[in-house]
């Protein structure tokens, strides 16, 4: 008996049972951790060490980590800027 899994059962996210947004990723506000960990092309491991260090702020209060779309922007743009510079 073969019990480890096949390549398409490793490692699938987990979709919320509970409620579905049907908005496309790209005309959102705001991302939860994982849709912004797709938005990154990061795990959500990575955006959460990301948080951690300081280098993408999340919106207090809330008890779910919610991360405005702005903030993911200034992300990218300055890791492309800092990329430019060390080229």
């Amino acid at each position: 008996m073969n019990t480890t899994p096949t390549d398409t059962q490793k490692k699938e996210r987990k979709k919320p049972s509970f409620r579905t947004n049907s908005v496309p990723l790209d005309q959102r506000g705001a991302f939860q951790l994982p849709e912004a960990a797709d938005y990154l092309s990061h795990s959500i491991t990575s955006v959460r060490r990301l948080i951690k260090r300081g280098l993408i702020r999340r919106l207090p209060g809330l008890r779910v980590i919610v991360i405005t779309r702005a903030e993911c922007d200034r992300f990218l743009r300055e890791q492309t800027d800092i990329a430019e510079l060390v080229a």
